[in-house]
């Protein structure tokens, strides 16, 4: 009887000890995971206050194109219609010239 209860003792410590173990690397995995998230949560943070400032920024620069774009393309048009005097000119300096010949 004396011998049941010391092995059960036994049995008993071993399973603790094991389930100690486990519960050990259990907790230092969940340290790893803690840190991770620490770290993505930092690096987020950091994301998350530039972007509004870049978002300002790209905002500024596409309006900037935009009026860019407006004054290149009103140059184009005025291009477009020295082009089109040009070509109404040489027209009527054919006609005269035929004329006169």
């Amino acid at each position: 009887m004396l011998w049941l209860v010391i092995e059960l003792n036994i049995i008993i410590s071993i399973f603790g000890f094991y389930l100690a173990c486990r519960i050990w690397k259990f907790r230092q995995i969940l340290l790893k995971v803690e840190r991770n998230l620490s770290l993505i949560d930092n690096c987020t943070d950091e994301i998350f206050t530039k972007t509004p400032k870049l978002l300002q920024l790209r905002l500024q620069r596409v309006n900037q194109l935009r009026q860019l774009y407006q004054q290149l393309n009103l140059q184009v048009q005025q291009v477009q219609q020295v082009i089109a005097i040009f070509w109404l000119l040489r027209r009527i300096w054919h006609r005269l010239s035929r004329i006169w010949h």
